[in-house]
């Protein structure tokens, strides 16, 4: 009986242990990305985030198409348009005013203004009496 219960209690702490492994992270895609959302912030906003990555040919020239995101400090966010990265420069696919629409219903968003105002609220301090 003893001896059950010490294997059972070392196949936990075994488990305990070993965690699973991380998932591979790609030095190019990342780099890239950090570059978009280095882009994004200094000459199109500080809330565009680059956040997806997809590799593709056109004209057997090998591009990247990346997911533009706006992200509040709240919290909340929402899907804006693509870049393309040719390797050299960011252009945005996505028309100004499909962005301009899609930032102002991001913005309108009911559930996004109930967040960003407990957000306001958690850290501004009580006013003193």
């Amino acid at each position: 009986m003893v001896k059950q219960v010490t294997e059972r209690t070392r196949k936990k702490n075994r488990q305990a242990i070993y965690r699973k492994p991380r998932p591979q992270i790609n030095e190019k895609e990342e780099e890239i990305l950090r570059a978009a959302t280095l882009e994004l912030i200094t000459k199109h906003g500080g809330h565009f985030v680059a956040t997806g990555l997809r590799e593709t040919t056109i004209k057997e020239i090998r591009v990247w198409i990346i997911t533009v995101t706006l992200r509040y400090a709240a919290g909340f966010e929402g899907y804006v348009g693509d870049l393309l990265y040719d390797g050299e420069k960011f252009t945005f696919l996505t028309e100004q005013s499909a962005i301009d629409e899609r930032v102002r219903q991001i913005a309108a968003d009911p559930e996004g203004m109930r967040q960003w105002n407990e957000y306001r609220a958690s850290t501004l301090r009580p006013r003193k009496t």
